[in-house]
């Protein structure tokens, strides 16, 4: 019954308990077509399986591994020779090897996912000029790419979560299982960031390509930032429950790189709110706004009754009158039912859909003028001891301008936040490489 393969020796097993592939593959809850796989040798059982299957046939993890069973007297030893598991040894490496490429090659398909997303949220915003939606579509992308993720992960690590003795080739099994799952979802963040300003613009809109990079980019920047902190704690976690093991020269290296992480984190924190404070206090467009400013009622009134149309908007304001021209140059005035009015009450009407009135505290009517200047966006006054006076005026040209103060201001903060990302970096690295040393 003795046979050379981990396949061969189930099959022998099994027809010397009398059981069919169909009832193993019940008792082990997978298919009988994953059973004769393995008996023809196409495939091996993951290691997960292997304590299971020896208990059904009353074997050892290392006899099931090695393809052969123990002889009598090795039973019987207290201490088992060494060339009587080191076929059992290969094996067990060698699945570890075949259960780590499936692993990384379900990765793969977690990462395409992530890929896709981007792709998908993409096309909306460019093709369609649905940015909004296109981050919510390649949510569920990145949503469905963490969770595989874990999934695979899980599935990983549970290959090698059995009763026997931990060894270095499961130590390294694992590291290696985390540290790529810990990169697949590091990209899932980032693209996730790339994303993210998105959701930012209006149902009908979408991000032009230079403001979806110059913004995609800051946004990968902060959610690969917000990863990494996360993570931090996460692998705390798993050295603490065991799932990652270190050695000792290895444990002690982290343990220092830890706090070093931990001080480098918390002094980038404290200048970034610094600078995040500073960033938003002087954004504020009241900041950078210059108005006209009036100090008597005669020049703020000739200014407001100037006819410039509404260059933004490009429309009137709503009104309950129209003057109709035929093509011969004739003018006729009527009211919104169509009923013809003279050009007197047109004129009155129109001027009172434009009139505006300047109150003290008391009501008095301090002064009256025609808002007919389109190109005004804001008029600010303040009423005190019966007078409005100064009145400053707020134009388009002079919102452009101190819009355009305000992106200086942003792009030299942008800068500020990549230049102490930088140096925390560099730091780090610096510190760490002499850590090691």
């Amino acid at each position: 019954m003795e046979k050379k393969t981990i396949g061969g020796f189930i099959a022998a097993l099994r027809r010397a308990n009398g059981m069919t592939q169909k009832e193993l593959a019940d008792r082990l809850n997978v298919s009988d077509k994953t059973v004769s796989r393995w008996e023809r040798d196409e495939g091996a059982p993951d290691l997960s399986l292997i304590p299971a299957i020896a208990e059904i046939f009353g074997v050892t993890c290392d006899e099931l591994l090695r393809g052969e069973r123990r002889s009598p007297a090795q039973r019987g030893d207290t201490e088992t020779p060494p060339e009587s598991t080191e076929k059992g040894e290969r094996e067990r490496r060698r699945l570890l090897k075949s259960t780590l490429a499936g692993f990384k090659n379900r990765s793969l398909i977690a990462a395409a996912l992530a890929a896709a997303g981007l792709i998908a949220a993409l096309i909306c915003n460019f093709a369609f000029l649905r940015g909004a939606l296109g981050f919510y579509v390649g949510l569920l992308f990145f949503a469905a790419a963490a969770v595989c993720q874990i999934i695979f992960t899980n599935r990983a690590l549970l290959a090698v979560d059995d009763d026997e003795p931990d060894t270095q080739e499961k130590a390294d099994f694992r590291r290696r299982v985390v540290a790529v799952t810990r990169n697949v979802l590091a990209i899932t963040a980032g693209l996730l960031g790339f994303t993210a300003p998105m959701a930012a613009v209006g149902a009908y809109l979408g991000l032009s390509v230079e403001s979806q990079l110059i913004f995609g980019v800051l946004g990968a920047a902060i959610f690969l930032a917000a990863f990494a902190v996360v993570w931090y704690f996460v692998y705390a976690h798993l050295i603490k429950r065991g799932v990652v093991v270190l050695g000792e020269r290895e444990a002690e290296v982290y343990r220092r790189n830890h706090r070093l992480k931990g001080r480098c984190a918390g002094i980038l924190l404290a200048v970034a709110l610094v600078t995040v404070t500073a960033h938003a206090s002087l954004t504020q467009q009241e900041l950078w706004i210059r108005g006209t400013v009036f100090d008597d009622y005669e020049s703020f009134g000739a200014f407001m009754e100037q006819d410039v149309p509404d260059t933004f908007y490009g429309q009137e304001p709503p009104s309950d009158v129209y003057e109709i021209v035929s093509p011969e140059g004739d003018a006729q005035y009527v009211d919104v039912y169509g009923n013809e009015i003279s050009k007197e009450e047109y004129d009155r009407r129109q001027e009172e859909l434009y009139r505006r009135e300047i109150r003290a505290e008391d009501g008095k009517v301090l002064f009256t003028y025609l808002d007919r200047n389109g190109d005004v966006v804001r008029v600010n006054y303040s009423v005190e001891n019966g007078s409005a006076l100064p009145i400053t005026v707020y134009t388009r040209q002079d919102v452009r301008a101190a819009d355009e103060k305000t992106g200086y201001v942003n792009a030299a903060f942008i800068a500020l936040y990549v230049l102490e990302a930088a140096a925390t970096l560099a730091v780090y690295w610096f510190k760490k490489s002499r850590m090691e040393e």
